[in-house]
């Protein structure tokens, strides 16, 4: 599951050619699914506007031949919620949030972060959580936000040897939240 870049022209605006050019090869070649506008794909560089078009386009272009998941990262909940409708509007199949690391937040805001947005939307949800400031979310913070929400489906952590992560998460889960490894 590549994260699609945005490729830029020398006025710092999307190349919107180039972008098609890159759907188009994912299209051609056995990927499970698109990621953008992520991290790799320069979301923060971006207008909402812009991040809006990239979903769209991508959902268009590959017209169901690869499932694109769009990227809705937000430290503002409002935000996510916005992104996230827009994003499943334009025909994603799921959709992408990054928890909000900007400041140290309780697990308990964090549920109602993810609430929010998780109650806007029908779409699959995976959330990525990097920390190089702390932990990662628990295992019992995901199985109770997928209790309360089903379709909270994956996790992508991106730390160290986390073969008992996975385990815990899966156990605490029965199974029903995938974890991705970044």
């Amino acid at each position: 599951m590549p994260i699609i870049p945005t490729p830029f022209n020398v006025e710092e605006q999307i190349d919107w050619r180039t972008m098609r050019q890159l759907l188009e090869f994912a299209g051609s070649v056995a990927v499970s699914a698109v990621c953008l506008p992520a991290y790799a794909s320069e979301f923060y560089k971006l207008s909402n506007e812009e991040r809006c078009e990239l979903i769209a386009l991508a959902a268009k272009h590959l017209d169901d031949r690869v499932p694109v998941i769009a990227q809705a990262n937000s430290v503002s909940a409002a935000h996510g919620v916005e992104l996230g409708r827009v994003a499943q509007d334009a025909g994603a199949a799921a959709v992408a949030i990054a928890v909000p690391r900007q400041f140290a937040v309780r697990d308990r805001d964090l549920l109602r972060y993810f609430d929010r947005i998780l109650c806007a939307i029908d779409v699959p949800l995976l959330m990525q959580d990097f920390n190089p400031g702390g932990p990662t979310v628990s295992a019992e913070f995901l199985a109770q936000l997928h209790r309360v929400h089903p379709h909270f489906r994956w996790v992508k952590l991106e730390e160290p040897m986390m073969a008992a992560r996975v385990q815990s998460i899966l156990d605490a889960t029965g199974g029903e939240v995938g974890v991705l490894e970044g």
